[in-house]
C-alpha cells in the first residue's frame, strides 16, 4: 500500500468510526517503569474495533451489499460491527453464530437488525453454514479477518497511535485470525519500520502463534477461554503471510493472567475490557515481551463482557 492508499482508507470511514484516545496510564507506567499508552479500541460503537472493517466492507461494496444484504460468521465483535454498519448503510445483515456465543454479544448483534443463524459449535461449522447460506441466498460475504478490506480497515488503528507518538515505540495486539495485526502491523512497517510489533494470544488457542512455530499455519480446534474474540482455530492465508513477514514476535498468555489483566483495567483505569480484549496488559503484566522501547502502547480492542463473568473477577480479586 502507498501513503494515499493507507489515508483513503481512513477517509472512508471517518465518517463512521472514531479516533479513539490513546490514554496514558500512570499505574502501568510505574509499575512496569516504561511509559505506557493504552490505545482504547472498545470506545468505538459497539465497543470494539471490529466496526472499522466492517464499515469498508460494505462501503467498498455498496451497490452490491443493499442489493443483496451481506453475510459473516463472527465469535460475537465482527457479529455486531457488521450489524452496526448495515443498519447504518441501510444494508440487510444476516450473522452466522455458534450455539455457544456470548449472549451480550447475541443481543448486541440483534439490537442493530441482523438476523442470526446458529450452527452448532465449531469453528468449522460456522464456515459450512456460511457457505450453505451463501449459496441459497445469493447475499454478499464478508470476512472478519482475512480480507483485503478487514486488513486495510485496520491499519487505521496504526496511523492514529502514529499521528499521537511521535517516539519508536514497542506496540502490544491482540491476535486471532490475525486481521487486527496484519493490519497494523503493515501500516507500522510501512511509515516508521523500527517499532516493534508483538501479537498476543491466549494460551487455549493461539492459532497464530503455534503456527508460526510450525512455519505453517495449523489448526488448534475449538476451544474455550476468557478472550472469547480470539477464538479463531485458524490463522487467515492473507494474515499469517503478513504476520510472518512484519511482526517481531507472537506471544501466550494464560487465562489467570488475562483475569488479572481485567481486573487492574477496571480498578486502575477505572474501564471495563473484555478478555480478548486486555490480553496486551496480560502480556505486558505478566513481563512476557521485553520492550525494546521506552514507550509503549497496549490496543484495547474491545469491551463486551458478560455482566457475570466480570462480576466474578471483580469479586475474586
Amino acid at each position: 500500500m502507498k501513503n494515499s492508499d493507507f489515508e483513503e482508507v481512513r477517509r472512508k470511514i471517518a465518517a463512521y468510526t472514531i479516533k479513539t484516545p490513546l490514554l496514558f496510564s500512570p499505574h502501568f507506567s510505574r509499575e512496569m517503569g516504561k511509559r505506557i499508552f493504552l490505545k482504547c479500541e472498545l470506545f468505538q460503537p459497539t465497543s470494539s474495533f471490529k466496526v472499522r472493517p466492517a464499515f469498508l466492507g460494505i462501503l467498498n461494496h455498496l451497490e452490491e451489499a443493499r442489493l443483496k444484504g451481506v453475510l459473516t460468521s463472527s465469535s460475537g465483535n465482527y457479529a455486531q460491527g457488521v450489524a452496526y454498519a448495515a443498519k447504518k448503510l441501510g444494508v440487510k445483515a444476516t450473522i452466522v453464530m455458534t450455539d455457544d456465543t456470548s449472549p451480550l454479544k447475541i443481543a448486541g448483534a440483534k439490537k442493530w437488525g441482523a438476523e442470526v443463524i446458529f450452527c452448532g459449535l465449531t469453528f468449522e461449522s460456522r464456515f459450512a453454514m456460511l457457505e450453505k447460506i451463501e449459496k441459497e441466498r445469493g447475499m454478499y460475504v464478508l470476512h472478519g479477518f482475512d480480507s483485503c478490506d478487514t486488513i486495510q480497515a485496520n491499519t487505521s488503528i496504526a496511523l492514529e497511535i502514529l499521528e499521537d507518538l511521535p517516539e519508536e515505540f514497542t506496540l502490544l495486539v491482540p491476535a486471532s485470525g490475525g486481521g487486527m495485526l496484519s493490519g497494523i502491523a503493515q501500516a507500522i512497517r510501512h511509515y516508521r519500520p523500527h517499532c516493534q510489533v508483538i501479537g498476543v494470544q491466549p494460551e487455549k488457542g493461539g492459532a497464530i502463534y503455534h503456527s508460526l512455530q510450525a512455519g505453517e499455519r495449523v489448526s488448534t480446534g475449538k476451544v474455550h477461554t476468557l478472550a472469547d474474540a480470539l477464538v479463531a482455530s485458524l490463522p487467515g492465508g492473507n494474515t499469517f503471510k503478513i504476520i510472518q513477514e512484519k511482526v517481531d514476535q507472537v506471544v501466550l498468555v494464560s487465562e489467570e493472567e488475562i483475569e488479572r489483566a481485567i481486573f487492574a483495567l477496571h480498578q486502575e483505569q477505572h474501564i471495563v475490557v473484555e478478555g480478548g480484549g486486555s490480553v496486551a496488559v496480560a502480556a505486558l503484566l505478566a513481563k512476557k515481551i521485553q520492550p525494546r522501547y521506552e514507550t509503549v502502547v497496549c490496543v484495547l480492542s474491545g469491551g463486551n463482557i458478560d455482566r457475570d463473568v466480570l462480576q466474578g473477577i471483580l469479586a475474586r480479586g
